[in-house]
């Protein structure tokens, strides 16, 4: 764990007031919860941020994603800082409990930062970052951008960067790009992807116990909670997951919702997947595992037939790749062991800031944490 010189909020709020005219009193005030009459507003910047990025209803999503006032929705808080009716800034807010060693503590993970473009230079974000960390015992930031990357290291105890998988599906994209002969790619993508599928078989088929269904799972339930106490024994630092949260997480996003896998036995829940198509440029698809939680090293058995089952959903609705990113170690080996292999990619990265030092000294001694993509937005 790399901790880096924290920088003072009470300076940065001084630098930051004194930049957009105002009082150090003021800023602070200015700074609230986002409200449903905030959502014009909040639009309309996203759209000056992202412009043609944005493919999806984005009044849906964020209705989706965040409370706005209202008690019982979203997952979050968007934080806006409003000076005179103006819409300056804003910072999304993800719920979570961290758990580690039978303790828990409640954690906030930070997304959606985005400033009016003629404020990039002011401080904004880095103010508004450390004002949600003082108001929260643990913050995290899962993932980076070009932009935000440069902040995250600054702001956060970083950790090693969590690792990106992929395992190939289908070879006649790859190989036309550089074998330009016609007829030449398909014939070859079709072999080698026969010997893939093949070879997936005899490296897994044997390890599947006849024991483990596994069947899709349309509303997660109580099963689930079972499955969380015996995470617990896991030297792992646990991100606790609920059925109602996982429902909204996974089922219920205007963006595209998950397919969730359960491994049963005996109508015990020994683990789950989540999986995502994401689509790709030329009507191409990956299948995104989005989140994978198995007890281990008990649950071995059934994590191996969750993998089989999701390469073979990649054959069946034939994408190009699947794709995973994991901050556990024995999953990591069973990734390799079937097929995938790793990716460096540097906006993979993991920091984090904790209030509660008997807590944070429990996570510095643990190397792995069941975080995924549903901790993200990037869905």
């Amino acid at each position: 764990m790399t901790s880096h010189p924290r920088l003072s909020l009470a300076q940065t709020s001084r630098l930051v007031a004194r930049a957009l005219g105002m009082s150090v009193p003021d800023l602070a005030a200015s700074f609230r919860p986002a409200v449903w009459a905030d959502l014009p507003a909040l639009l309309a910047l996203r759209t000056r941020v992202l412009g043609g990025d944005i493919t999806w209803d984005d009044q849906a999503y964020l209705a989706w994603r965040y409370r706005l006032g209202r008690p019982q929705a979203g997952g979050g808080e968007c934080w806006v800082l409003v000076r005179q009716g103006e819409l300056l800034g804003m910072v999304g807010t993800q719920d979570l409990v961290l758990r580690c060693d039978g303790q828990a503590c409640p954690a906030l993970s930070l997304m959606d930062i985005m400033i009016q473009p003629e404020l990039d230079s002011v401080g904004l974000g880095v103010w508004m970052n450390l004002a949600i960390q003082e108001r929260t015992t643990a913050t995290l930031a899962i993932g980076a951008n070009a932009n935000s990357i440069g902040m995250v290291s600054r702001l956060f105890d970083t950790l090693p960067n969590r690792r990106s998988f992929v395992h190939p599906v289908k070879l006649g994209h790859f190989l036309r790009k550089r074998l330009p002969v016609p007829g030449l790619p398909h014939l070859m993508a079709m072999g080698l992807e026969t010997m893939m599928r093949l070879g997936r078989a005899l490296l897994l088929a044997p390890w599947l116990p006849s024991s483990i269904q596994v069947k899709p799972w349309a509303r997660l339930d109580d099963a689930l909670n079972e499955l969380n106490a015996q995470l617990e024994a896991n030297d792992v630092v646990h991100a606790e997951r609920t059925p109602a949260q996982l429902n909204w997480r996974l089922l219920d996003n205007p963006r595209g919702a998950s397919q969730v896998w359960g491994a049963w036995s005996k109508g015990r829940l020994l683990g789950y997947m989540a999986t995502q198509l994401t689509p790709l440029d030329d009507g191409r698809q990956a299948l995104t595992i989005v989140d994978l939680v198995v007890r281990l090293p008990s649950g071995l058995p059934a994590l191996r037939v969750l993998l089989w089952t999701v390469l073979e959903e990649a054959w069946r609705h034939q994408v190009e790749y699947v794709t995973m990113t994991s901050y556990r170690q024995d999953v990591e080996r069973e990734l390799r062991r079937a097929g995938f292999r790793q990716q460096a990619h540097q906006f993979e990265t993991l920091g984090w800031t904790c209030r509660d030092e008997g807590f944070k000294a429990l996570v510095a001694s643990r190397p792995d944490w069941t975080l995924s993509e549903v901790h993200t937005d990037r869905v």
